[in-house]
C-alpha cells in the first residue's frame, strides 16, 4: 500500500482540482530583442499591410514580421535609400499602400523601392512626428507642438493650434477615427476635438467633456462598431456623437490600483485592456480572461497591444514582444488596406544569393500550449499565486 503524508495528499488534491477546472488552451508566442528577432522592446508604432506583414517602429530601427523577422536600420548618406533615423515614433500605411514613418526629425514615405524624405518646415511646421493616422483617404500627421497636418492628393494643409479651424491645443497626444473613417478625433491636454473628415473647410469643435476630465495621458482609440474609446490610466469611456458618454470600466473593476496603458476592440465585441498588471478581456461587464505571468507572457507590465488580421493579439511588455491567438474571434484594429509591392532594405538579405549560406534565423520562443483561465469575476494577484503553487506541486511530483 502506498502511504501519503498530509502535505503530499494536499498537494495531489489541489493539483487535481486545478487540472479538472483547466479550460481549453491557447497559444502564446514570445520574441526577445536581438538582431535575429525584434530589434528592440521600445515599440512605439505598429501597422499591418495587406499581406499580413507587421511593421514595428522601435527606438532601434524598423522590425518587420512575416513569420520571420527582418530589421532595417538607418543608412548614412542618401536618405532615399534607407531609414532617416533609427528612432521611429509612428508607423502607418496610406490609401495607396505606401509605408509612412514618423521620426523625431522628419517624415518618410516609401515610394517603390525608395523613400521620399520630408524635412521641409514649409510643409511640416514641426519635424517631431509622433502620430500618424489614415482616415477616409487622408493621412493625418501629429507634429510636435504644432497641432496637426493633413496630406491629401499630394498636397499638405496645416491646422495650427488656436487657428481659425478651431483646434484649441498644441501637442496632440493621439488621434482616432470612427469605423467609417468619416470623423476624426484628436486628444490633447486641453481636451478632445472632433472634425468631420470629409468637410471642407475643416472645422474642429470641442467634444463636450461629460464626466471625463481632460489631461495628460488621455488617449483616443477607434471602435470597429462605431464611435471611439477614450481612456486614461484609471478610467475608460465609450463616446458617440453628439454627446453620448458611456462608462465602460475603471481600473478598480479589473484589479484595484493598476494603470490602464492601452485598449483594443475585436469584432466579436470583446475589449482587450492592457495594464501594468497584464491584459484583461472585458465583455458583458466582466473579465473573461486575464493574460499575465501565470499564462506565459513573462511580464505583467504591458505597454502596448495591437490586434492583427490573423486574430493575434500582439503585446509589448517590459520583457518581450509576443502574441496570443484570440479564440473564436475575428480580429479588428489592424488597418488592412490595398498596398503596392515594395521592398525595404534590411540587415538580413532575403533570400540569400545563390551559392552562399542562408542567414540563420533564430526561431521565436514558443510556449505552445498555455492554459488561460477564464473568470466571471475580475482577476487579482491571488490567481497568479495559485498558479505558482500549482507549478510548485507539479515540480514535487517529478522529483
Amino acid at each position: 500500500m502506498i502511504r501519503l503524508n498530509g502535505k503530499r495528499a494536499l498537494c495531489i488534491l489541489v493539483s487535481l482540482v486545478l487540472v479538472a477546472s483547466a479550460p481549453a488552451a491557447a497559444e502564446i508566442v514570445l520574441f526577445a530583442a536581438g538582431p535575429d528577432q525584434i530589434s528592440s522592446l521600445g515599440v512605439l508604432g505598429i501597422a499591418e499591410d495587406l499581406h499580413g506583414d507587421l511593421y514595428f517602429g522601435t527606438d532601434n530601427g524598423l522590425s518587420i514580421y512575416d513569420g520571420t523577422w527582418r530589421i532595417s536600420h538607418r543608412t548614412f548618406g542618401e536618405p532615399s535609400t534607407g531609414l532617416l533615423n533609427d528612432h521611429i515614433l509612428a508607423v502607418a500605411f496610406d490609401s495607396e499602400g505606401r509605408l509612412w514613418l514618423g521620426y523625431p526629425d522628419g517624415l518618410q514615405r516609401l515610394e517603390g523601392n525608395g523613400f521620399v524624405t520630408i524635412q521641409d518646415q514649409q510643409l511640416l511646421k514641426s519635424l517631431d512626428i509622433h502620430d500618424l493616422l489614415l482616415a477616409n483617404g487622408r493621412m493625418w500627421v501629429a507634429a510636435g507642438n504644432s497641432g496637426v497636418h493633413r496630406y491629401l492628393d499630394g498636397g499638405w494643409t496645416w491646422f495650427s493650434p488656436q487657428g481659425s479651424e478651431g483646434l484649441g491645443c498644441n501637442y496632440v497626444q493621439s488621434m482616432a477615427s470612427d469605423s467609417t473613417g468619416d470623423t476624426l478625433y484628436v486628444a490633447c491636454n486641453e481636451g478632445i476635438y472632433v472634425t468631420k473628415n470629409t468637410d471642407e473647410p475643416v472645422a474642429f469643435i470641442p467634444v463636450p467633456g461629460g464626466s471625463f476630465t481632460a489631461g495628460e495621458g488621455m488617449t483616443v482609440q477607434s471602435d470597429p462598431f462605431g464611435g471611439i474609446y477614450i481612456f486614461n490610466k484609471s478610467v475608460l469611456f465609450h463616446y458617440t456623437q453628439p454627446d453620448q458618454w458611456d462608462l465602460i470600466l475603471s481600473s478598480s473593476d479589473l484589479t484595484p490600483g493598476i494603470d490602464i496603458t492601452d485598449v483594443r476592440a475585436d469584432s466579436d465585441g470583446t475589449l482587450w485592456v492592457a495594464t501594468n498588471n497584464g491584459i484583461y478581456a472585458w465583455k458583458d461587464g466582466q473579465v473573461g480572461t486575464r493574460l499575465g505571468v501565470a499564462t506565459g507572457i513573462r511580464s505583467n507590465g504591458v505597454k502596448k497591444i495591437y490586434i492583427d488580421s490573423q486574430n493575434r493579439l500582439w503585446f509589448v511588455t517590459t520583457e518581450n514582444v509576443g502574441y496570443y491567438r484570440i479564440p473564436q474571434a475575428m480580429a479588428a484594429g489592424g488597418s488592412v488596406i490595398p498596398i503596392t509591392t515594395f521592398s525595404v532594405q534590411t540587415t538580413i538579405p532575403t533570400p540569400a544569393p545563390q551559392g552562399t549560406q542562408a542567414p540563420v534565423i533564430t526561431p521565436a520562443i514558443s510556449y505552445g500550449v498555455v492554459q488561460v483561465t477564464p473568470s466571471a469575476t475580475p482577476s487579482n494577484p491571488l490567481s497568479d499565486l495559485l498558479n505558482a503553487i500549482s507549478g510548485f506541486f507539479n515540480g514535487l511530483f517529478h522529483r
